[in-house]
């Protein structure tokens, strides 16, 4: 609400006005108190409020985390959640495709790409690939990924193979297989991981889903 204090006027004499010189400061006083309930200028906060209506929120100050406005709802960091994500009228769309298709031309004359690292897991959940060299195979080799973690290959191109399986000396991948590897030949075949923890808690990448894929 408005803060109201006693104007002095030019006219008014000083020593006459003390009292109400001293109640204004009381008032201001007592307003900023109470407002400090709730803003610490020392540390930076608010705290304890009800209620909070804007317009506009943004978390982040050299890096922005959370951007809202009135059209849009940015997340710009990663999210956890303990509890369940309930989507009345909405769903869920996947918008982290791997802007470079992995095949014959990207690998070069070595015919392998590395998906993942040995110190980072796979970066995007859709990756594009094919080969176009129907004489030699492309070897994607798929790095571990996080519990959790899903990752889809779609064959785009080409008609030649596309060998997906773990880094050597490595089991990333299970399948029934003899070699765990999975191979995609022919323009929409698809293959869908999910990686999950195996008996030690390391994540293993499982296929729970696809169309057309082979599995040696």
């Amino acid at each position: 609400m408005a803060i109201s204090v006693t104007e002095i006027l030019g006219t008014d004499s000083l020593s006459g006005s003390r009292l109400v010189i001293n109640d204004n400061f009381n008032v201001l006083a007592s307003e900023i108190n109470a407002m400090e309930v709730y803003f610490a200028p020392n540390a930076g906060t608010i705290t304890n409020l009800n209620n909070l209506s804007t317009e506009a929120l943004r978390v982040g100050l050299s890096t922005i985390l959370l951007d809202i406005n009135a059209s849009t709802f940015d997340i710009l960091t990663n999210v956890k959640m303990s509890g369940n994500l309930n989507m009345t009228g909405g769903g869920v769309f996947r918008n982290d495709t791997n802007p470079s298709t992995l095949n014959d031309t990207l690998a070069g004359a070595g015919m392998a790409i590395n998906v993942g690292t040995s110190t980072a897991i796979p970066a995007y959940t859709i990756n594009r690939c094919g080969n176009t060299d129907i004489t030699t195979a492309l070897s994607l080799s798929l790095f571990q990924g996080s519990i959790g973690q899903e990752i889809f290959f779609i064959y785009t191109e080409g008609s030649g193979d596309v060998n997906i399986a773990s880094p050597a000396s490595t089991n990333y991948i299970v399948t029934t297989g003899t070699t765990n590897t999975i191979t995609l030949k022919n323009v929409g075949e698809t293959v869908h991981l999910l990686a999950i923890p195996n008996a030690s808690g390391v994540p293993v990448w499982f296929i729970v889903g696809g169309t057309g894929y082979a599995i040696s």
